[in-house]
Order: C-alpha cells, then structure tokens, then sequence
C-alpha cells in the first residue's frame, strides 16, 4: 500500500457554536480535493475551544495543495476566522492504511468470496494490495478499502467511496484491468452488495 499523509492541526477557537458550523462547511467543500481520504475532527473533552484535526490524504502534495487552499482561499474565510490561535500543525507519513473518515450518503460495496482452492492468503493479499494501490485508490471518489478474514475460510473486500453512485462505479472499473484480474483469478466470488451509509 502506497504511504499515506496524515496533517494533524491543534488549535483554539473563541466561539465553539460557530466553529462547529464552520468546521462542517470547510470539510463538504475538502472532500472534494483531488487526494482527501477523511477528515477527523476533535474537540477536548474538558474545554470545547480546544481542537485538534487528523486529515488523511493519498499523498504529501495533495495535502500540501490543499492547506495552501484552506489558509488562503475565500471558500475558507469563514472556518479561519473561527481559529484565535494554532498551537501545531504538520504533515506526518502513515505507512498504514489511513483512517476512513464516512458520513451519512456515502457509498460502501461489499463482496464476499472465498479463495481458489491451492491459494495462499498471503498471495491474495498482496495481489490485493497492488489491485487498491494501482487501480482502485486513484478512482474518483474512492476513499478507502479493507480486507476482512471471517470464520470458516471466508472474506469480505469493503470499498468506501463518497457515493452510493462512485462505489458502483468504482467496481465496474475492475473490467479489463490487469491488477484487478490478477486478484479475481485467485478467489472464488459469493456475492455483492451496494450501499449507502445512513
């Protein structure tokens, strides 16, 4: 899996009611920057002025590109006005799968197989993992993919993307694809589902 970029931002507000509403109106119009993954959003348990952002980007310049987008861009006005002060920011590497971050209206595919009989799992999932970093991932409105081992010798692959439209979009780009035909020749397909998340 391709390295992620993890910004981690600290700062303060003055007013928590209008930062709140700020917040969610900065991360609608993020989530439609080439690269975002999720956005996480904190705020302390003890004092609501006090918050700290994990957003999660395909790559280090997409994150880059994106905070010169929020600190400069009248879209961004509004949220900015909110911070009285930013105690730390910084762009951190995340060899691990990042955080998918998912609201109400997005997308999720689910689909259950078994593998081919002969099959090691670790070769499923490595040929997995080339399938989501060179194809699936670069998909718009892909947001994320896991691998789930369930009893008895069964797995599922869930996809998450930003619409019920994008999941299935995102699965009818498999056809033709050499990394995603290379995965489907070791398992043995059961079903598939679309959804939505609500």
């Amino acid at each position: 899996m391709q390295d992620h970029c993890l910004e981690v931002v600290a700062y303060q507000v003055d007013d928590p009611a209008r930062a709140d509403d700020e917040r969610r109106h900065a991360l609608a119009r993020v989530r439609s920057f080439p690269g975002f993954l999720a956005w996480t959003q904190l705020t302390d348990t003890g004092d609501a002025t006090r918050r700290v952002d994990l957003v999660a980007w395909k790559t280090r310049d997409a994150a880059l590109s994106a905070t010169r987008a929020v600190g400069e861009g009248e879209d961004f006005a509004g949220f900015r006005a909110t911070i009285s002060g930013v105690a730390s920011m910084g762009h951190y590497a995340a060899s691990q799968p990042a955080p998918v971050g998912l609201l109400a209206g997005d997308g999720i595919e689910v689909g259950r197989f078994r593998l081919k009989p002969g099959v090691a799992e670790e070769d499923m999932r490595a040929a997995h993992a080339r399938m989501v970093e060179r194809h699936l991932s670069r998909q718009p409105g892909w947001l994320g993919q896991r691998l789930v081992r369930l009893e008895g010798g069964t797995f599922l692959d869930i996809a998450f993307a930003d619409s019920r439209t994008r999941a299935i979009a995102i699965c009818n780009a498999w056809q033709g694809n050499a990394e995603c035909e290379a995965f489907l020749a070791l398992i043995e397909p059961e079903s598939m589902e679309f959804g939505e998340l609500v």
